[in-house]
Formats: C-alpha cells, sequence, structure tokens
C-alpha cells in the first residue's frame, strides 16, 4: 500500500506546493517530519508573481 501527502489533484490556482522537513508553529514549536514517519510536510503557499 502506498501512501502519499500529495493531493490527487495538484492543480490550485495561485498556489504553489511546497514541500518542508520541518516547520514552525505559531506558538513557536517546530515539528520533524520524520518524529511522525514522514519526509516531509506538504502544504500549500500562494505563488507572489508581484514580488517587489
Amino acid at each position: 500500500m502506498s501512501t502519499t501527502t500529495t493531493p490527487s489533484d495538484p492543480t490550485r490556482p495561485g498556489y504553489r506546493l511546497v514541500f518542508s522537513p520541518v516547520i514552525t508553529l505559531k506558538n513557536g514549536k517546530k515539528l520533524l517530519a520524520a518524529s511522525y514517519g514522514k519526509k516531509s510536510w506538504a502544504f500549500w503557499v500562494p505563488d507572489n508573481d508581484d514580488k517587489k
């Protein structure tokens, strides 16, 4: 059985999918993906084409 963190429909206009082995919560706590049996966390971030 294969598991994946990538959504089945990866097309989301205006966003891009980012993978990171570590994420930091708002309270400052860092979560390591390896501690949860994963290689990385997957999350959507806005795609900023108009960077200044």
